[in-house]
């Protein structure tokens, strides 16, 4: 048994959707999760997350996969200047990226699919930039997405920490789950090698804000690098955390 992928355009974007095998069934819905990056860590990872589902140890899934047009203008909460003098500076353009995300994806996905709608069955999961702007898209729209996921996202990111300083959680059912690698910017000289300490700061203020255990969860790899490799190996934890029954406690898959 396998789910089914489908490609769908939407206003110029590109969407990837998964479709769990049990969908179609007479009088069945699913949570949904969407994913920066056009879901590309979701397909490394779907054999095994099929085995998840077979086993039920995790709640059949649609996945969309959103395709950015321009990832460090869409994927960034505000300006900021290029790390390198060679490199573009980053856009800025995560409040427009969200709205069309809110806006027009995710009522276009509930309309043609078998979803379950609400905050606590729908994710919004993303890897490093797209991690940020996950963060992000969790402070700007708390009633719409109460299952976060920030794999290696990037902390680093000029005046993210400091935002999260001045923002207040108000959704009490809204849970996260954050993970870095602790080798993760080792080798930079830039902003980027502030990835692991700031990571841990996020942590720290989120507490701060009112979350717990019971509703955050932070993990970290001792010999994790900031790649597709681990942040795939670490997507089916995340998803059993955040969706799975038994999301508050120690056990991994």
């Amino acid at each position: 048994m396998e789910g089914t992928y489908r490609q769908e355009e939407l206003g110029g974007r590109s969407l990837t959707l998964y479709t769990p095998m049990s969908y179609g069934e007479e009088g069945r819905r699913f949570p949904v999760v969407y994913l920066q990056d056009d879901g590309e860590v979701m397909e490394h990872s779907l054999n095994y997350l099929e085995h998840l589902f077979i086993t039920k140890a995790l709640p059949e899934l649609i996945f969309v996969g959103i395709t950015p047009h321009d990832r460090n203008h869409e994927y960034t909460p505000w300006p900021s200047p290029a790390l390198m003098p060679d490199r573009p500076d980053f856009g800025g353009g995560g409040g427009e990226y969200l709205k069309e995300l809110v806006g027009r994806i995710k009522p276009y996905v509930d309309s043609r699919y078998h979803t379950l709608p609400g905050p606590e069955h729908t994710g919004l999961l993303g890897c490093s930039f797209g991690g940020l702007i996950t963060l992000y898209g969790s402070y700007l729209y708390p009633d719409v997405f109460g299952r976060i996921g920030l794999i290696s996202a990037s902390f680093w990111y000029e005046g993210i920490v400091n935002y999260i300083r001045g923002q207040s959680r108000t959704m009490p059912e809204q849970r996260i789950y954050m993970y870095v690698g602790e080798l993760e910017g080792l080798y930079k000289t830039n902003l980027q090698k502030q990835m692991v300490p700031q990571s841990r700061l996020a942590h720290e203020l989120l507490l701060e804000q009112g979350f717990s255990e019971e509703t955050l969860r932070f993990e970290t790899n001792p010999i994790g690098t900031h790649d597709s490799v681990f942040f795939s190996q670490q997507l089916p934890q995340a998803l059993y955390w955040l969706f799975g029954a038994e999301h508050a406690g120690g056990s991994r898959v």
